[in-house]
């Protein structure tokens, strides 16, 4: 996977933000959770969200190897293990998030969050699992 080497502007990313927390919602048409994904177009961001909603592209991002539950990728000095992976498809095209716990999926703007970004996905359904229903 590439990391992305040109920052986007801030809009871009909040954009990106906003997309995912619709897509992310119980209301998408089709959501999953999966074990990995493959990144179609070889882009992977990392983003990071304060609490109240300011958005920016992680520091010092390397991505996993893959992006599956169980690897890492760093970022801000800090490694990670992916621990979730959800894929939306929304009109036709999959959208996928992957982060440390279903907590760090931008779905709200209550806390700091850091996830990987995966617009152009393909996810393995094989190794889905049902998404537990929203609380």
């Amino acid at each position: 996977m590439m990391a992305r080497t040109k920052a986007l502007p801030m809009i871009a990313y909040i954009a990106i933000a906003d997309l995912i927390a619709a897509a992310t919602s119980p209301s998408a048409a089709q959501e999953v959770q999966v074990q990995s994904v493959v990144a179609i177009d070889g882009k992977t961001a990392c983003v990071q969200m304060k609490t109240g909603g300011a958005t920016r592209p992680c520091e010092g991002f390397t991505p996993p190897r893959k992006v599956a539950v169980g690897e890492t990728f760093s970022s801000d000095g800090k490694t990670r293990q992916i621990g979730i992976i959800r894929a939306a498809q929304v009109k036709g095209e999959w959208i996928c998030v992957a982060a440390e716990t279903s907590e760090d999926i931008p779905v709200d703007k209550s806390r700091d969050r850091t996830w990987l970004s995966i617009l152009k996905c393909q996810p393995d359904l094989a190794g889905n699992a049902p998404l537990p229903p929203p609380e």
